[in-house]
């Protein structure tokens, strides 16, 4: 039984819908009827509407994608995922195999990349963000999702790579994954710092967007997206080591 519903538009279906809330953790269960996107999902790509109005004729990337919005969207666009059984830059059912700590892209492709709830599962976020940017075009963004705990003042490590295998320093949590057995180990529980360590890691000053807008079907908790922008004006020099 449905907790709420609300008429409003959804920015994936482009259409007017109706949303419902179905469980009380409104991140994952608060569904437009008609493509069944999430609160997370709506609100990535309102925030890359409102800085890129024009991102369906830019080159996009997106790691690990969720849905298939922007494939259809934009003819431009590639996705990767990380495949332990694929060497990295070939191809697995229409995506490329990539480790975002070690891409094999050459510098300066895209003009957007996208990771949504991707970084709590990556075990060297300090490699991943500096390759990310390094990939990006001059002027390119980086938009992404991560759960950032308010209540959290400094982020804490969860697992790490001890010589290849798997050390865990808390109580192993895991998120769905398209891949795989369908579990993506949580290596990080990002808190307040997050903000800084995204600074620190890119080089690149960061921005914060939240919104809350039931019209568009988009609240709940954890909806923070994330924009880095390639650009002069942001880059903090001596930040990333």
């Amino acid at each position: 039984m449905a907790l709420f519903s609300n008429p409003g538009y959804c920015n994936i279906c482009m259409e007017d819908t109706t949303f419902t809330a179905e469980q009380t953790w409104l991140r994952d269960h608060y569904f437009c009827q008609r493509c069944r996107t999430i609160p997370r999902q709506r609100a990535l790509v309102e925030v890359l509407t409102t800085l890129r109005p024009a991102w369906r004729t830019l080159t996009i990337h997106e790691s690990s994608p969720s849905i298939g919005f922007f494939f259809k969207q934009c003819p431009a666009y590639s996705a990767s995922q990380f495949f332990e059984d694929v060497r990295p830059g070939e191809y697995r059912n229409g995506f490329r195999c990539e480790n975002l700590e070690h891409m094999t892209i050459a510098s300066e492709s895209f003009d957007i990349f996208i990771t949504q709830d991707v970084f709590e599962h990556v075990f060297n976020p300090e490699l991943a963000m500096p390759e990310i940017m390094r990939v990006l075009r001059p002027g390119g963004i980086h938009i992404f999702t991560a759960p950032k705990h308010k209540t959290l003042l400094k982020s804490v490590r969860r697992a790490r790579l001890n010589n290849g295998a798997v050390e865990h320093l808390l109580e192993p949590a895991y998120h769905g994954n398209p891949i795989g057995d369908g579990r993506s180990l949580v290596t990080f529980d990002y808190g307040a710092d997050f903000d800084d360590l995204i600074q620190l890691w890119s080089a690149y000053r960061t921005s914060n967007y939240m919104i809350r807008n039931r019209h568009l079907g988009i609240d709940g908790e954890f909806l923070d997206v994330f924009v880095t922008i390639k650009d002069t004006a942001n880059y903090v020099p001596g930040e990333n080591c």
